[in-house]
């Protein structure tokens, strides 16, 4: 169960944060397309960086790991909304 909420979560969190951004790309631009670039790197690249983190048996505290986690998940979401952004602010 720790490692489907460590790593499962946040892979669909992101999978369909990334669906959302291509819905919200305007007029079929190329905003979807890097986004769709964007989700086939870095998701997997965050499975393999909360995977040692879902593994962690340390008696650290909870808040920090979560942190963390959240931090990790937050990545490629923000990326994606700052190339939406981007590209239409400055739309020419």
């Amino acid at each position: 169960m720790k490692y489907l909420t460590c790593i499962g979560l946040p892979l669909l969190l992101q999978a369909g944060f990334t669906l959302l951004i291509i819905n919200a790309a305007p007029g079929g631009s190329f905003v979807g397309l890097g986004a769709l670039l964007f989700a086939g790197i870095g998701i997997p690249i965050t499975a393999v960086l909360l995977f040692p983190l879902a593994r962690d048996r340390s008696g650290r505290s909870g808040y920090g790991r979560i942190l963390r986690l959240v931090l990790l998940t937050l990545a490629l979401p923000l990326a994606q909304l700052g190339l939406l952004v981007l590209v239409t602010v400055f739309r020419l």
